[in-house]
């Protein structure tokens, strides 16, 4: 049975599976999520949820190319916003923060984010001292660099695509070609197009999918604290060159670690010490140091070869992928979605979607 051209088929429910598919459903197409993964147990939903162009850029190695990226994606969660009821979510967002002791001047350090573009301004004591930081700290706020909190927004967003009428079903992918999507019980799914949004997951279609070979694993550790935070620091983003706080309303992360060709869940007790050991080098005056009854929780991200996203049209399947986000899910998510349907739509793409061809290794 030929599939209708205007349904697609998702692999992957984290942020960037969930975004693909409200897109696609704004723009009339019948849509389907296969997950193996109940949504809260993504990586998406395991990580800090930031969004964050500038303080992702300051500790790359090409901070301006990286900011000019990663502020290009990011615009396109304003309209994604605006259609699915969260704009006044990103409106309330905290500034990001930048942390740090003596040695670059305040000077120096705010010049660096300024030469990339961020819009940043120098901290008083008096802002520092009021989210529970003192000298010799200093500080840096940038604007539009906010954090979203992963686990309720993912669950807003599954639900909404369900009620606005995409299917969900959990199951194992075996296989993946242009119209159709193999389960592990041989059931047969057909589409008009297939999307593999399924994080380093994505490898094991590599066979049938040639630009999904160029995906490496990064295994990531960071530590779940759950006790409600201070209202001065709900919502709040703190980086620093020891690693990144995250404060929610009812629970804190810190982390993480990056561990570079590992694909394992395996929760490693050195890597769990090492957190432990930095985070009270900038833990904030207004909550208590991370103690044993932190969570640590582990999951795997892709990566390409040059650090950049896969988002396209493979060339030689026809499958289209949108993988490889590194770190950076939470930035990508509603760009993919844009750069995916309107590619497969005919539309014109966004701004820069040609840097992303997965075809490119």
């Amino acid at each position: 049975m030929t599939a209708s051209p205007y349904s697609v088929i998702i692999i992957g429910g984290g942020i960037v599976g969930l975004c693909v598919g409200l897109r696609a459903l704004d723009l009339g197409l019948s849509a389907t999520i296969v997950a193996k993964d109940d949504v809260m147990a993504t990586t998406s939903a395991m990580s800090a949820g930031m969004v964050a162009p500038a303080l992702e850029a300051m500790t790359e190695a090409d901070p301006h190319l990286s900011f000019a990226r990663y502020a290009t994606a990011q615009k396109s969660w304003t309209a994604f916003a605006d259609g699915i009821g969260l704009s006044e979510v990103l409106e309330m967002a905290q500034p990001g923060i930048w942390l740090w002791e003596p040695g670059p001047t305040a000077d120096d350090m705010l010049k660096r984010f300024t030469d990339m573009g961020a819009r940043a301004k120098l901290m008083t004591d008096a802002s520092l001292g009021a989210i529970g930081y003192d000298a010799p700290f200093e500080g840096i706020e940038i604007s539009g660099d906010w954090v979203i909190s992963p686990e309720p927004v993912l669950a807003y967003l599954k639900n909404l695509f369900l009620e606005r009428g995409g299917q969900w079903r959990e199951a194992n992918v075996l296989k993946v070609t242009a119209h159709e999507v193999v389960l592990t019980d041989d059931e047969r799914l057909n589409a008009g197009h297939v999307v593999v949004c399924a994080g380093f997951g994505s490898a094991r279609f590599a066979e049938g999918v040639p630009s999904l070979s160029a995906l490496s694993p990064i295994k990531g550790h960071l530590l779940d604290i759950t006790r409600k935070s201070d209202p001065a620091l709900a919502g709040r983003m703190v980086r620093s060159p020891w690693g990144y706080f995250v404060f929610y309303d009812g629970l804190s992360k810190f982390g993480a670690t990056m561990q570079s060709g590992r694909g394992d869940l395996d929760v490693e007790d050195s890597a769990v010490a090492s957190l432990k050991d930095k985070s009270p080098k900038f833990t904030s005056g207004l909550v208590s140091a991370i103690d044993d009854d932190a969570v640590a929780r582990v999951g795997v991200r892709a990566a390409s070869p040059d650090h950049w996203p896969l988002i396209g049209k493979d060339a030689a399947s026809g499958v289209w992928v949108a993988t490889a986000m590194r770190r950076n899910g939470w930035i990508y998510g509603p760009y993919a979605a844009e750069a995916i349907i309107a590619g497969l739509t005919g539309v014109t793409l966004p701004d820069d979607a040609a840097l992303y061809d997965p075809n490119r290794f």
